[in-house]
């Protein structure tokens, strides 16, 4: 069986060792004015890649309380939505996955987020198209 793939977009400075993006094929879609977070990446993963490169997102330069996190959607399916946050997000990296019209996921993800302590406004992974 196929493993599903993702259209993920990651914050390359997140990473202890961003060198893990390019072994997965991953490119630059947006650079900052910041430095350490050096820009944005877009990689196309599986579920379990995924969790991999949760383990690695871990690195901070503001607060270690606040997670990194990264989002995307289904190659097959934009729809799909996934946002995982990283492995020091408390719970040792969660990953929602639902439809985007799932309401309620949608409602829980945002939930989450915030009480990790990430401000709404940047939440925006229903508008992502990459």
């Amino acid at each position: 069986m196929e493993s599903k793939m993702y259209k993920i977009r990651v914050v390359r400075g997140a990473f202890i060792n961003p060198e893990i993006l390019d072994k997965l094929g991953a490119k630059c879609i947006e650079k900052f004015d910041r430095d350490e977070w050096i820009g944005i990446d877009e990689v196309i993963i599986n579920y379990e890649q995924i969790k991999e490169l949760q383990k690695q997102m871990v690195k901070h330069y503001d607060d270690t309380k606040v997670p990194w996190y990264m989002d995307g959607y289904g190659t097959e399916d934009k729809d799909d939505i996934v946002v995982a946050f990283g492995a020091d997000d408390g719970e040792g990296g969660k990953i929602f996955e639902f439809n985007r019209k799932d309401g309620e996921t949608v409602d829980a993800t945002i939930k989450y987020a915030i009480s990790k302590g990430i401000p709404k406004e940047q939440l925006n992974f229903l508008e992502i198209d990459f």
